[in-house]
């Protein structure tokens, strides 16, 4: 079912949206559904090509010639549950603009799916009267498109460090170590990071060769990323002050654990993984295994 807007919005023909494009050092070729091969270190170079009447949009919609339309692009990863503004350009009253769209997305930013949606709004009134069924407030939207992408490497998709435990709090044969700070309002991406023992050298490796993975490595991926959600789930299921349904701000370690527990156990609240896990911690164990696929392509 389409939505119904309280407003005059042009025909969908008033944008021509080009492909997404993804460039590299030596070619730009269409964005894919799927990067198998991404990792946290992948920075995605996005280009795409666009038309727009201005001029049509705004008679079309009841807009004075003067007044401001933007065209944005904003992105959101489902992973890590940020979202930020990539690209944003003016679009003038003439009926043939051409837009170049062009931003790069860092790779610590994202994970899972990214969504790019592409809008074009009203960012302020002209000094002519508009028609009373023209938009008024700004951030009023007239056209709008979404593409996803799945970001699926093996890559562990959280700012990483290779450190030697000697020097750090924690055992020194550990294999790595989950930090994730305390409070759940605060930024995800200055709050996590993934500690990877040096002393283990088959861990580091699988690490460094995530972008192209040996068998090997991906075992050892598959029982780093297993163990990821589920430390991100005990963290969760042990802080009282955590709530599913609160809303946390995009981006903080809040809706980080509740992207993580959604996905990981859809449809099941708080309380009852909370008491499955009181109950029969071992089973809890597996069913987190389960739900991860730990080892499921060895």
């Amino acid at each position: 079912m389409s939505r119904a807007y309280p407003y005059r919005r042009p025909p969908a023909d008033v944008v021509a949206g080009g492909p997404w494009l993804r460039a590299s050092a030596d070619s730009l070729d269409e964005l894919p559904a799927e990067i198998p091969d991404w990792d946290y270190g992948t920075v995605l170079r996005l280009r795409r090509p666009m038309r727009v009447d201005g001029l049509r949009a705004r008679l079309e919609c009841g807009l004075p010639r003067d007044s401001r339309i933007m065209l944005t692009v904003v992105w959101s990863a489902a992973n890590s549950s940020l979202r930020g503004r990539a690209w944003q350009g003016p679009v003038p009253d003439e009926p043939d603009v051409t837009v170049e769209i062009d931003f790069d997305l860092p790779g610590d930013e994202l994970g899972g799916r990214l969504d790019l949606e592409t809008t074009l709004t009203l960012r302020a009134g002209g000094t002519s009267p508009a028609s009373p069924a023209a938009p008024s407030r700004p951030g009023s939207v007239l056209w709008q498109d979404i593409r996803s992408v799945m970001l699926q490497g093996d890559a562990v998709l959280f700012p990483l460090s290779i450190v030697d435990f000697e020097h750090l709090p924690y055992p020194t044969g550990a294999a790595w170590h989950l930090e994730l700070g305390h409070d759940l309002e605060s930024q995800a991406l200055g709050s996590i990071l993934l500690l990877a023992n040096k002393r283990r050298p088959v861990v580091t490796a699988a690490l460094e060769n995530a972008a192209d993975p040996t068998d090997a490595d991906k075992l050892v991926l598959s029982a780093i990323r297993s163990e990821v959600v589920r430390s991100l789930i005990e963290r969760a299921l042990v802080d009282d002050e955590f709530d599913l349904d609160l809303g946390y701000a995009a981006g903080s370690v809040g809706a980080l654990l509740a992207s993580v527990v959604r996905n990981t156990f859809p449809g099941k609240s708080l309380e009852s993984l909370r008491r499955d896990r009181d109950h029969e911690p071992i089973l809890f164990t597996s069913q987190i295994q389960n739900a991860t696929g730990l080892l499921a392509d060895a």
